[in-house]
């Protein structure tokens, strides 16, 4: 090592400033034949040295400070510990094929010529483990992420080469080809396993609908891949929550996949495990893999949705077929032929069914009598949640008898009118309607004009008037769409809706405007206009035992704004017992999140429960969330069991290292170039101005100090 002195100006500028200060200093003391030379040569220097001192001073010079050192390069080992390295190939398990490597002499030799810092990896990554903190326990395996890990090079450290030590059956992360096709170094493979097919029956996959409501058929599939048992029969096995609930006899192919299918008609609303298992066959390779699991959301049945119309129209067209086209509803419809009396024959049976909200369509009219009484019968005896739309046909004397009506008529003015609607972005709306008022305020602007009959509506307590009619430029005073969450009905007083859909194209409105807000309006009716103030999850249904559960929640006010001063409890319970597993606080993040986690329990289903336990004062009611997760051995890494010496060679080829076997490497080591081997020849350099360093205006001012003491001594001025 070394250390040099390097300025940013040519050398001859320094030598004549050097000259130009000495020459200077010389023609200040030349003349003073009193004094001898000697002190002549003195003050002279000290005088030289100072005016050289300014001068770097007045140009500004950036004076470097160069370490030149050797630096041997940098091996990253890369160990796979996922639990597929704890498969054996025949008597031997992989994850000692791996130690014996960690432990052999080709790696002391590695060790000695290189800087090593090693790296496990699975789903997660650890820097420099001991070969005995080794569990090879990881649920998955992601190359990509320990290959990104390799090329993170702390400090200056010269990039040598990285050592991947695994049986290439990656299954998360970025593709390793790719990740190794990135690096600037060479990636040396070492093979761990058999890459030839055991004999093996195993499950690949479960498939089922994203979407699966109670009550209704839906489909499982299971994939099964069988090797070396073709022709045998098997017993795939259905269940729910570990019941048994299904079961298919089948013949296993020679080689590859068969489907199984299975009809899943679940009974109760929730979160359910559906596992898909095939026996064990003696001779088996690994049972690990003879089962797969699936966790699905059991929603509600479709919400069912009752449309009375007051006559037939293009506007209950139109919504008939937006209730339609939603797959999270199903209609029956009621059109009215005369005052006591509907279109439907089976009338009777359709308004005794179960209903989750009513639609009226320009209903009651004038001609309204008995079919008045039997649907306000059925309004005020269920507490349904209704929706009210107005037609040509509208009598203010008949729609003010309907129970729970969000208005009072107070005036009418007959003729029909083309109108806008007003959506005022500063409208007061409770947090609920806030996504239906937000939809007008994006959109009014777009609407196609409506027919409205002037309505002088004043909304009854607990109703939120949303929006205004415009007429002829002029913004009407009486609201058009009122909303009552306490009540549960709301009522839009404007008709044409089929323009919202013949008229889109014209206006610019996305087409589903109207399926947007028909859906919007029945959901929040249907939901009793309940908002969540405390919303809790966790950042995936399925765990594996080795993992952490991660909860993170958000908590707002009545007015939607963030809460970040709350103490937030999640108790964790199993599904069965209620034996409380653990209970936590999480730790507020910011902006009304909060966050925390937990290791994963034993196997089984568990929920939580999270509240806000305190507040600063006043102490204020948030309310509670819940959810489920499940815990289960992720069976991911016995799907593919025989070592991929495929990946392997690419990684090793594209980015200019080889594919070896164990046995290779333990025999051979590494055929490393020599130049490889050769420390680097590095350099640190420090930049420093001559203005800014102290020490520089120290010495100057020293040298000034030492020559006027000397000048004083000798008896000059």
């Amino acid at each position: 090592m070394n250390l040099r002195v390097l300025f940013d100006i040519p050398t001859l500028v320094l030598v004549g400033l050097a000259l130009l200060s000495a020459g200077l200093a010389y023609v200040m003391y030349a003349k003073l034949e009193a004094l001898s030379r000697t002190r002549q040569f003195l003050l002279t220097g000290l005088r030289s040295l100072t005016f050289f001192l300014v001068c770097l001073e007045a140009v500004n010079v950036v004076t470097s400070m160069a370490r030149d050192y050797e630096r041997k390069r940098e091996a990253v080992i890369l160990i796979d510990n996922s639990r597929s390295m704890s498969l054996k190939d025949g008597p031997t398990l992989r994850s000692q094929v791996v130690e014996n490597l960690l432990r052999s002499k080709s790696l002391d030799s590695v060790r000695r010529n290189f800087n090593v810092r090693s790296v496990a990896f699975g789903g997660d990554i650890k820097r420099d483990p001991s070969i005995d903190s080794l569990r090879f326990d990881e649920p998955a395996t992601n190359i990509g992420s320990a290959i990104d890990e390799a090329a993170r090079v702390p400090g200056n450290n010269p990039a040598g080469f990285a050592l991947l030590l695994s049986d290439g059956n990656y299954n998360a992360g970025e593709s390793p080809v790719d990740a190794a096709r990135d690096a600037d170094f060479p990636i040396f493979t070492v093979g761990i396993g058999d890459s030839s097919q055991p004999k093996d029956v195993f499950v690949r996959q479960v498939i089922a609908a994203p979407n699966i409501y109670a009550g209704r058929e839906t489909t499982v599939r299971a994939i099964v891949s069988s090797y070396g048992f073709g022709g045998q029969k098997a017993t795939v096995r259905l269940t729910e929550d570990g019941r048994e609930i299904s079961s298919k006899s089948i013949v296993l192919p020679v080689s590859g996949d068969i489907e199984v299918p299975f009809d899943y008609t679940p009974v109760y609303v929730g979160t359910h495990v559906l596992a898909l298992s095939a026996p064990f066959f003696k001779d088996e390779f690994n049972k690990e893999n003879n089962s797969s699991s699936v966790t699905v959301d059991v929603r509600k049945g479709r919400y069912n949705v009752l449309v009375v119309a007051g006559e037939p129209s293009a506007d209950l067209a139109f919504l008939k077929r937006t209730v339609e086209d939603n797959a999270d509803f199903e209609s029956q419809v009621l059109i009215q032929k005369n005052g006591g009396e509907f279109y439907e024959k089976n009338a009777g049976e359709i308004l005794s069914s179960k209903y989750d909200a009513i639609m009226l369509c320009d209903f009651p009219n004038v001609q309204s009598s008995q079919t008045l009484i039997q649907i306000s019968n059925l309004i005020s005896s269920t507490g349904i949640p209704y929706f009210y739309l107005a037609g040509n046909q509208f009598s203010p004397t008949t729609v003010s008898k309907l129970p729970r009506l969000p208005l009072t008529v107070a005036g009418f003015q007959g003729g029909e009118f083309q109108i806008g609607l007003y959506a005022s972005a500063e409208a007061s709306a409770p947090l609920e309607l806030q996504p239906l008022n937000s939809l007008f305020v994006s959109n009014y602007a777009l609407l196609p004009p409506l027919y409205y009959q002037r309505v002088d509506g004043l909304p009854v307590s607990g109703t939120t008037a949303l929006v205004l009619p415009v007429m002829n430029g002029t913004k009407l005073n009486s609201p058009i769409l009122y909303f009552n969450l306490r009540n549960r009905s709301a009522a839009f007083l404007a008709y044409g809706l089929w323009r919202l859909k013949m008229m889109s194209a014209l206006s610019g409105l996305q087409p589903d405007f109207l399926n947007e807000f028909i859906e919007t309006i029945l959901r929040t009716l249907i939901n009793g206009g309940k908002q969540k103030l405390l919303t809790l999850h966790t950042d995936k249904k399925n765990y594996d035992p080795s993992e952490k559960i991660q909860f993170n929640a958000l908590l707002v006010d009545q007015a939607g704004s963030p809460v970040s001063d709350a103490a937030v409890d999640v108790r964790i319970e199993s599904e069965g017992t209620h034996r409380t597993f653990s209970d936590i606080q999480l730790a507020a993040t910011g902006e009304g999140g909060y966050s925390g986690e937990i290791p994963a329990p034993g196997e089984g289903k568990y929920v939580f429960v999270g509240r806000v336990s305190a507040l600063a004062p006043p102490a204020t009611f948030y309310g509670a969330d819940s959810g489920t997760v499940v815990v289960e051995p992720l069976r991911t890494e016995f799907v593919q069991t025989p070592m991929n010496a495929t990946l392997l060679r690419q990684v090793a080829s594209v980015s200019g290292g080889r594919f070896m076997t164990p046995e290779e490497f333990i025999r051979h080591g590494l055929n490393l170039n020599p130049e490889w081997k050769e420390p680097v020849d590095l350099t640190d350099t420090k930049k420093f101005e001559i203005l800014s360093l102290l020490p520089a205006l120290g010495l100057a001012l020293a040298l000034l100090t030492v020559e006027w003491t000397l000048r004083k001594l000798w008896g000059l001025p």
